[in-house]
């Protein structure tokens, strides 16, 4: 989420109504850091009774960056951390190989474990591991779970919960892979709706999915979609009461 796009009270009743179980809250870009309103943390917590984490985008100074991520999740007291690694940490990239950008995954991890040894952590990229030669077994050795981007209106059928499951395998096992759907049109091809999405989930047989952008494309009844979803297609743990 983007603090300043959605009121903390309204989110946090809605997602504890609706079986969510947390939040994540956008830290920095690289070393940018996205000032949050201390209260907004509050003010979530109390209405939903849910954890709440920080993600941000990583770019080229790992150890920077993750000196840095420690210092912001330390300051809001967050639970978790999401790290969203694309082009930067591929060795393969438009100008050719890079040893220096294949590296930073392991920088970044070892950095960050350093400060933060056992703080739940994920790693958010490319739906298929298999076609994008980042260090994904630097992340796992870290102990970070895997949110891939299922993002079917931009990429169809290869950006499928199951086809991130099959792209992953070589990684990560099923149970520490977590999709993160779209809730908004970016592409070309229609977005699909939260019943069409939660019976994408359930067919990649995952537990555990997030949504990106919360406060985006998120109507009342979407959200009432996705919790009924949850209790009868098992696709997550429930998080609300």
């Amino acid at each position: 989420a983007h603090p300043h796009d959605i009121d903390p009270t309204q989110l946090g009743e809605l997602m504890r109504a609706n079986h969510f179980g947390w939040v994540a809250v956008l830290l920095q870009d690289g070393l940018d850091v996205k000032p949050i309103d201390p209260t907004w943390v509050t003010r979530f917590r109390a209405a939903s009774g849910l954890p709440v984490g920080g993600w941000g985008v990583v770019r080229d100074q790992p150890e920077k960056e993750a000196q840095q991520t420690v210092s912001l999740l330390r300051q809001y007291a967050l639970d978790f951390y999401i790290a969203d690694a694309e082009a930067e940490y591929g060795y393969t990239g438009p100008d050719g190989f890079s040893h220096v950008r294949a590296a930073r995954s392991g920088l970044l991890v070892r950095a960050f474990r350093a400060l933060e040894p056992t703080m739940p952590a994920a790693v958010s990229s490319y739906c298929r591991p298999d076609q994008h030669d980042l260090d994904w077994p630097a992340w796992r050795s870290g102990g970070f779970v895997f949110l891939p981007q299922a993002y079917v209106d931009q990429f169809g059928a290869a950006a499928t919960p199951a086809s991130c499951v099959a792209g992953a395998k070589p990684f990560f096992p099923v149970d520490e892979v977590h999709p993160t759907i779209g809730t908004y049109a970016v592409g070309s091809l229609p977005l699909p709706t939260p019943r069409r999405y939660a019976r994408l989930l359930k067919q990649g047989g995952t537990v555990g999915f997030s949504l990106y952008l919360a406060e985006v494309g998120m109507p009342n009844e979407n959200w009432r979609a996705y919790g009924q979803a949850i209790e009868s297609l098992g696709i997550a743990k429930s998080g609300g009461p």
